[in-house]
This record gives C-alpha cells, sequence and structure tokens, in this order.
C-alpha cells in the first residue's frame, strides 16, 4: 500500500507509449500483488521512481532506471495481477501494456512461499513468447519452512532462466542480473488437443498471436458455438483455467519438496488476530498504540524542529530591513511554510509506524476482519484497503478502488474516502488540539479521525442504499505470510513518503502561502483587520460561519485549505505572527471552547483539498463529484454546529 500525497496533475507522468531507447535494455516486472516485486524494484533502482500513467486510467505504471555493469537499464513495475485475463483495471493495464509496449525482457518475480498459485501467471506469461527470466523471491522463507524448490528443475520446465532470490533481504541479485543477460524465449507448454486445435485455428484465420488467440476464447471474443463445439461445452474461461491449473498444479509437485505441515506459530496468530470476536477489538487496541506511539516519537521532535525554524527566523530577519521583503520572510516563509516544515518528524513517524504493519502483513488481515462490518454499510474488505491509504493521502486512495471489481462498490469507496483525514491534516489538528485541550491533544486528535470514520461509513450507508440500491459483493483475500519488517527498507520508503508531503510545502503549500500573504499585506498601509483577507474572512464569519462562531481568521484560513490542509496551519500561522508553541498559545487565547471544536469538526469533515477533487473526477466523473462535495459540506456544517452548541452546553 501507498499512503502518499500525490498532486492529480500527474507530475512527473511518463509517456508509457513512448519507444524504449534502443540503447538502453527494457525489464518488466510482472507478478502476483504481494509477491514482493515491489520491494526487489525499489532494490534495484535505489526508489529514484517515475510514474506514469497508463493512457484513459489513472492505474500507476512505474518507471526507474538500474545501473547495471555501467549500463543503464530501464525498469517498469506493472501493477500486481493474479492473471493477464483479468477483468480489473490493475489487470487490464499490466496485459495492454505487456501486448503493446516495446520491452526485451519480462521478469516474474514469484512467490516461493506459493508456487502453485503463483505458475499460473507464469504459464500466461509463457504463451506471450517474449524473453523471459523467473525470481523465486522469499527463498529465505522457503528454506526456514523446510521446503526447497529444485531451481535447475524449474528452469527446465519452463524453458527460462529461474534465480531464487530475496529482494527483502538482497539475495542473490547478482545473480538475476546474470539471467536478465541472458534472457530467452519460453517453450511452449501445451494445452489439451482440443484447446490447441482451437488455437490453432483462430491463429491462422485471424491472424493472431498466440496469446491474443486465447484471450479472444476467454472473452468470448469469437464463435461462440465453435468455441463450445471445441471445448465439449465447457464454458471457454472455465476450460483454460482448469487447464493452466492442471499445469501449474504437476510443475509444482515435480519442483518442489515440502515437510509435513505442522502447527505454526503464524496459526497460533491468526487465530487470535482473525477472530470473529476478539479481532476487532485488538485492531481498535492497534490502531490506538499506533498513534500513541506517532505523538510520543513525533511531537518531541516536532517541536524542536518548530523551535529552530523560529530561532533561524529570527536570526535571518533581524539582518533585514523593515519593509515588504521583512515581512514576507518573517510571516510567509518561516511563519507559513515553516511551520508546515515543522511537522515533516511527526509525518515520518507515521508512515514508519503504518509500514511496519504494512510490511508485517497484519493489514491483510484487518482488511478480512473487518469486511463484515463495513458490508452492514455497503462497503467490503476490498474497500477497507482504500480506506486505510485514504490517512495518508486522499489522492492514491481514490485511485487505489480501481482494484474494487464491483463497479457500485469501486464509486461509493471513491465518494467517501474524502472524509479519511489525510496526513496533511494530522499538523493543523495537533495544533488545534494543543491549543483546546492541551497535553490532551492526542485524546482530541483520535476523536476528530473516529468521528471522520464514523461519517464516511453512515454517508457509505447512505450512498447504498438511497443512491445504488445494490449489495456489495463477496470478499476473497489472500493471506500474506507474516514477515520481519525490514528496518532499512521501511526506512527507506517512510522517507520516500515524507519527500511527497516535503515537495507539497515547497510547491503547492508555497503558492498558497504567498497568495493569502498578499492578500493579507494589501492595501499597503492598511491595518491588518482592512486587508483583503480580513474583508472575506469577516463576510464569511459574519454570514455563513456566524452560527459556528468562527471568528475572521479562521474563516479565512479554511478557504486555503482547498489548495491544500497544511496551508491552514501556514495562513493560521500568518495571521497569528507565531510558530511552534506561541502559535498555540495564540490559538488558546483566540476562541472559545466551543468556536474551537466547532473549528476542528468542520476541519477534519469539511470538503478535502483540489488534488483530491481532480482524483475524485476521474473516478466517478463530474456529477458525482458536485454531489459528493455538496453532501460533504452539509454534513460538515450540520456536525460542527451540533458540536459547537453541546460543547457550548458542557463547557460554559
Amino acid at each position: 500500500m501507498s499512503m502518499s500525497c500525490h498532486d492529480a496533475s500527474g507530475e512527473h507522468v511518463l509517456d508509457t507509449n513512448s519507444q524504449a531507447d534502443p540503447g538502453i535494455k527494457r525489464i518488466v516486472l510482472v507478478g502476483n500483488p504481494n509477491c514482493g516485486k515491489s520491494t526487489l524494484f525499489n532494490l534495484i533502482t535505489g526508489m529514484s521512481v517515475h510514474v506514469g500513467n497508463w493512457p484513459g486510467v489513472t492505474v500507476d505504471v512505474k518507471m526507474a532506471q538500474w545501473k547495471v555493469d555501467g549500463g543503464i537499464w530501464e525498469v517498469v513495475d506493472l501493477p500486481g495481477s493474479y492473471s493477464l485475463l483479468g477483468k480489473n483495471v490493475d489487470e487490464q493495464v499490466t496485459s495492454n501494456f505487456l501486448l503493446s509496449q516495446e520491452y526485451d525482457v519480462v521478469l516474474n518475480v514469484v512467490d516461493s512461499t506459493s508456487l502453485e498459485r503463483s505458475l499460473m501467471l507464469t504459464l500466461e506469461l509463457l504463451d506471450l513468447q517474449k524473453p523471459m527470466v523467473v525470481a523465486l523471491n522469499f527463498i529465505d522463507e522457503l528454506e526456514k519452512s523446510g521446503a526447497t524448490i529444485d531451481a535447475d528443475k524449474l528452469s527446465e520446465e519452463l524453458g527460462v532462466p529461474v534465480v531464487p532470490i530475496s529482494a527483502l533481504k538482497g539475495i542473490n541479485i547478482d545473480a538475476l542480473k546474470e539471467a536478465l543477460k541472458n534472457a530467452r524465449v519460453p517453450k511452449l507448454i501445451p494445452f489439451n488437443r482440443s484447446l490447441e486445435n482451437l488455437i490453432a485455428t483462430l491463429q491462422k484465420r485471424d491472424n493472431l498471436g498466440r496469446f491474443e488467440a486465447l484471450s479472444s476464447i476467454a472473452n468470448e471474443q469469437t464463435d461462440m458455438d465453435e468455441i463450445m463445439g471445441h471445448l465439449d461445452g465447457i464454458h471457454p474461461q472455465e476450460h483454460i483455467a482448469m487447464e493452466r491449473y492442471r499445469k501449474a498444479h504437476q510443475i509444482a509437485m515435480d519442483v518442489m519438496k515440502k515437510l509435513p505441515e505442522k502447527w505454526k506459530w503464524s496459526d497460533m496468530l491468526d487465530h487470535v488476530l482473525l477472530h470473529p470476536i476478539v479481532g476487532i477489538p485488538t485492531f481498535v487496541i492497534i490502531l490506538y498504540l499506533l498513534f500513541k506511539v506517532i505523538f510520543a516519537v513525533g511531537q518531541p521532535l516536532t517541536d524542536l524542529v518548530a523551535e529552530s525554524i523560529s530561532w533561524i527566523s529570527a536570526v535571518v530577519t533581524t539582518h533585514l530591513p523593515n519593509g515588504l521583503m521583512k515581512d514576507f520572510v518573517q510571516n510567509a516563509l518561516f511563519g507559513g511554510v515553516g511551520n508546515v516544515i515543522s511537522f515533516v518528524p511527526l509525518v515520518f513517524v507515521m508512515f514508519f509506524t503504518v509500514g511496519l504493519l504494512e510490511n508485517s502483513g497484519y493489514m491483510a488481515r484487518a482488511s478480512l476482519i473487518m469486511d463484515r462490518p463495513l458490508s452492514r454499510f455497503g462497503l467490503s474488505g476490498k474497500s477497507f484497503i482504500s480506506l486505510i491509504l485514504g490517512f495518508g493521502c486522499n489522492v492514491p486512495a481514490i485511485l487505489s478502488t480501481r482494484a474494487i471489481d464491483d463497479p457500485v462498490e469501486r464509486r461509493i469507496a471513491s465518494m467517501v474516502i474524502p472524509l479519511i483525514p489525510c496526513n496533511a491534516r494530522l499538523p493543523v489538528l495537533t495544533v488545534l488540539g494543543s491549543a483546546l485541550f492541551g497535553p490532551r491533544a492526542l485524546g482530541a486528535v483520535l476523536f476528530c479521525y473516529a468521528l471522520s470514520v464514523v461519517f464516511s461509513l453512515i454517508l457509505a450507508f447512505g450512498f447504498r442504499n438511497v443512491a445504488f440500491k445494490r449489495m456489495p459483493t463477496f470478499f476473497a483475500l489472500e493471506m500474506p505470510p507474516y514477515r520481519m519488517p525490514s528496518l532499512k527498507m521501511t526506512t527507506k520508503l517512510a522517507w520516500f513518503r515524507t519527500k511527497d508531503f516535503l515537495h507539497k510545502a515547497f510547491t503547492v503549500v508555497l503558492l498558497a502561502t504567498v497568495v493569502f500573504w498578499a492578500l493579507l499585506t494589501f492595501p499597503l498601509g492598511a491595518d491588518v483587520s482592512q486587508s483583503y483577507v480580513a474583508r472575506i474572512g469577516m463576510f464569511l464569519s459574519q454570514t455563513v460561519f456566524k452560527p459556528l462562531g468562527f471568528n475572521w481568521q479562521m474563516s479565512s484560513a479554511l478557504l486555503m485549505g482547498l489548495a491544500a490542509k497544511e496551508a491552514v496551519l501556514s495562513s493560521l500561522g500568518q495571521l497569528y505572527k507565531a510558530s511552534g508553541s506561541a502559535l498555540v498559545s495564540s490559538l488558546a487565547s483566540s476562541f472559545s471552547s466551543s468556536s474551537g471544536i466547532a473549528f476542528m469538526v468542520f476541519f477534519v469533515l469539511y470538503v478535502p483539498c483540489i488534488a483530491t477533487m481532480a482524483a475524485l473526477r476521474k473516478e466517478v466523473g463530474p456529477k458525482w463529484t458536485v454531489i459528493q462535495l455538496v453532501v460533504q459540506l452539509v454534513v460538515a456544517y450540520l456536525v460542527s454546529l451540533g458540536a459547537y452548541y453541546l460543547s457550548y452546553l458542557l463547557f460554559v
């Protein structure tokens, strides 16, 4: 899973239709989900990743360079797929790329601990008749279990080089390089005579390649009477799947030796974590501990960075003459962008801890135990993964819904994800919570997160029962084995994701901060209460936000949140000319408990940033995007209004 903020405008998009440089070898990584393909990609490329969107869709095709013996290879990481004949978007992107693009070698990454299942895709790749290498990943885990795979025999069966590796530990990567240099076209593994006769007929009649002919048969793109006549009345997809399974099972039995199954510690762990009664409370406890660690480790570091930025600001501005330049540097750069940058440690710790859960194999189990509760709201465990991604950034979370097969559930999940608070909201909620509740800020932040999740589920229930009126589909999920996360890889991945946060701070947030500073500064010579920002804020605070008790500073800061949620923090820093603990103190004295609580609730629930809106529009269309934004805005307003009057009764 990915939990990093991306610009929906398509930054760093590569043209996947472009031809590969004739002097550069192009390697295409193909494999099942959870096979370690992305880990291998990150290892060999050093995570110098560019992301290109396949034309017409928004599924990521990652591309990077791998320096090998003084030369450069281009590595393409295609979405994880169980089949090239599948109908979900990930599998269609993989299939379309392999059939329409130029490349030199297919590197099939296989989970050696699930060899039989992985070979189903491998057998499909053989039919492409492209130079190919098979990488048997997780070989260290296989050996620990006492099982062995005869790589030489498997190579003989498939007709391509087979290399046992561990992407996590970097085992046998040099051998993999040599195998890629000597990749060869695989031998054909025939089906039964009836299916082979039909394939040959279509190839000759329609001038198709072997894989295209199989695809035509599986997708019923040729005369069904002709197909059924050849296949003895068996449905073509079922017939092909049965044949592939028979071959995969036979090959796995021939090359793999296993010890008798024993009760393992992972079975005992699953007995607790997947228990229908104990599993959900355990998940809630894990999430609470996750946030506890994030704040216990990240908050002191954030305070330290904030104090450092304040010190640097004081040193720099003392050497600047009074005027616009000094005001810009002090309030826009240090007071605005500096406030956002100070939360980098908190964001990094969040990505690191979540990465540990991802790489341990627990997240897949969490989605399984949440399937039953989510089904009551019209979603399934498939949507859970996208919802969890939303805590990192709503944009990739919305894009990840393309892996959901049911189009209705995919649309509903996309429409409720904007209610999930992304990492950009965390710094703002932390400051507001500290201003209102002091040392009990963690409880306030957790309450806001819980509130957003509750209303996302309520909206999902409403959309399912009012707008779409269809029950969720059956949910099935492959359970990856438990793995000890690599601290090195988790740290690199957390930093890679944190760089997106920093990139946003120096692009979108910086732009919003400059605009806000200009509106706050002009007209020149006027008091801040007469600035353009103040006029806009006062209009909103005296009309729309008057029932909520928002002052003009709060109202105008919310507008900047449409560009990026972090911009709310930078705007507040400029308005109160403070950062870090000084900003917390200023906020604590500038609004009442009731209006502050209403502001926190409204902030966590109101409409997402422009990038998320753009991603949502791509996935569900303009009509449903407008409906979602109106509904979310109304919900945010009504809930914060209720929070205002309830807190007024409790605290006054």
